[in-house]
């Protein structure tokens, strides 16, 4: 069993980067993208996010990531994570992305997402530091 994957941004950010991924590791179960608008209503956002919830779950709980924290997207994936024990993990990035899929089937959701947290702080540089 696996941890189920839901990426969700602004516009087509959450589905750009899946279909990235799935460019480099090919097609992956238990994985969705939402995109999302400003025309869109908070409850149609989460009634999105709930009903892909229950697509990608299989069993080992389900982690929403989010393009940054404090947005509809996010508010209302927390609010479907408090009624059904998903994790939100804000600020995606590929690495996150990345790892991710390559760890879900070794930890459960809230471990991977505290895992998460880390790996993507650790995988920001300032790459031009030292020049």
């Amino acid at each position: 069993m696996v941890v189920g994957i839901i990426v969700i941004g602004h516009g087509r950010v959450a589905v750009e980067m899946v279909q990235t991924l799935e460019s480099v590791l090919g097609p992956i179960e238990g994985l969705e993208a939402i995109a999302t608008s400003y025309e869109d209503r908070p409850e149609e956002i989460r009634e999105r996010v709930a009903t892909a919830v229950g697509r990608v779950d299989r069993g080992q709980g389900v982690i929403i990531l989010t393009d940054m924290l404090g947005d509809t997207p996010t508010n209302q994936s927390l609010a479907v994570a408090r009624e059904c024990g998903a994790e939100v993990v804000a600020g995606v990035n590929m690495p996150i992305l990345i790892k991710l899929t390559s760890a879900r089937d070794q930890m459960d959701a809230r471990t991977l997402a505290r895992f998460l947290q880390r790996y993507g702080q650790e995988h920001i540089f300032w790459a031009t530091a030292g020049r």
